[in-house]
């Protein structure tokens, strides 16, 4: 029997968790991020997992690019709260969390522990024999953001933590390579890397402060826009690589990653956004209202700004004076765009929060009438 494309995707997608686990890199909280980078470079990994009390967490090596300094920094700073799967999860469930969060992997949980993970290159690996004609323009990201040889590494580490992406191609006219994020994380763990670098470019005075021409891949893996997806499917698997650019002559028309692909599969999931609180008081009463307070900002957020990707909380104490604490209360929040900061303080966490909200409704009313 001849399935056509949107039977051979339907058919993947049913397929369950448990034929797709891979070993999972589960980690020590304790362990320095310079050791964790160290680990992923090793194993050619992209992230790794530890348990934050009953909640999985994770960090990449996207996150690891945004750690200020990797041998002193604490793993809570940029770990990240992850979305879980358990085995009898079918494959489009896995691929929507995916999509919708931005993740290459996700872990697969039994009784609350971690028996192992799904990775994206997995799923796309699955359907390399699946005969998917339509064009790969259909799932690419059209006119992705690139960079000048000259450019600073640091101009791409940037753009690769302010976009949340992982591929950056180099264009002078035409293609002439690619920067990822593994290609940046390779060289912030030891000065002997940076010195292999350095050697026959101008003396910088910071890390990653010289051009990205000097750790691109020239050799960057391209498809054109005539391909189908299935052509792109297999010229991934085949050059085990996670992007392909897609051309037109010598002009980019876009990139393709894993988890453009796996798209094809996702089950719609409940689009909430990504939220993260740290910090939290030792009282549990304090603990529950600043998350209740938490949330409500965060979907308060969401109404005023549709293109919210995420948000951050950090509860800091800041002084204690018999019975009374004093906390430090931070919020990011994360655009495609843009990110914002606002902080405040006092005694209590309900009017903190409060305050805050009002602020960001005040600030946010008047960004709309100036538009």
């Amino acid at each position: 029997m001849k399935f056509d494309s949107t039977q051979i995707l339907v058919r993947i997608g049913k397929k369950k968790v448990s034929d797709f686990i891979e070993p999972a890199n589960i980690i020590n909280s304790n362990e320095s991020i310079s050791k964790i980078l160290g680990n992923l470079i090793k194993m050619n990994n992209y992230g790794v997992y530890f348990k934050n009390g009953n909640k999985i967490t994770t960090i990449n090596l996207r996150d690891i690019l945004s750690a200020r300094d990797v041998h002193s920094q604490k793993l809570n700073s940029i770990a990240k709260i992850t979305p879980t799967v358990e085995e009898d999860s079918n494959i489009g469930r896995a691929a929507g969390l995916m999509s919708l969060y931005r993740l290459r992997s996700l872990p697969v949980i039994e009784d609350g522990e971690i028996i192992g993970q799904i990775t994206t290159k997995s799923i796309v690996k699955s359907m390399e024999h699946t005969d998917i004609q339509n064009k790969a323009t259909k799932i690419m990201t059209a006119n992705p953001i690139s960079i000048h040889e000259n450019d600073l590494t640091l101009t791409a580490k940037n753009l690769m933590i302010r976009h949340r992406i992982d591929h950056i191609p180099i264009v002078e006219e035409k293609l002439k390579g690619i920067v990822t994020s593994f290609d940046i994380a390779n060289i912030l763990l030891t000065a002997d890397n940076l010195d292999n670098v350095y050697r026959g470019l101008t003396d910088h005075s910071r890390p990653l402060e010289f051009p990205a021409k000097g750790i691109a891949e020239s050799n960057a893996t391209t498809s054109s826009v005539d391909d189908s997806i299935a052509n792109v499917i297999q010229l991934l698997n085949s050059n085990n690589s996670t992007y392909s650019i897609v051309t037109l002559g010598n002009e980019i028309q876009g990139i393709i990653t894993h988890r453009d692909v796996i798209t094809l599969l996702g089950e719609k999931v409940e689009d909430d956004v990504p939220s993260y609180i740290i910090g939290l008081p030792d009282d549990p009463f304090a603990s529950e209202l600043a998350k209740t307070k938490f949330n409500t900002l965060v979907k308060f957020l969401k109404k005023t700004m549709p293109d919210l990707e995420e948000a951050r909380c950090k509860i800091k104490l800041s002084s204690v004076r018999g019975k009374i604490k004093k906390y430090e209360i931070e919020v990011r929040i994360f655009t495609p765009t843009n990110r914002y900061s606002y902080t405040n303080e006092g005694s209590d966490l309900a009017t903190i929060f409060d305050l805050m909200k009002g602020s960001l409704k005040n600030k946010l009313t008047q960004k709309n009438q100036k538009h």
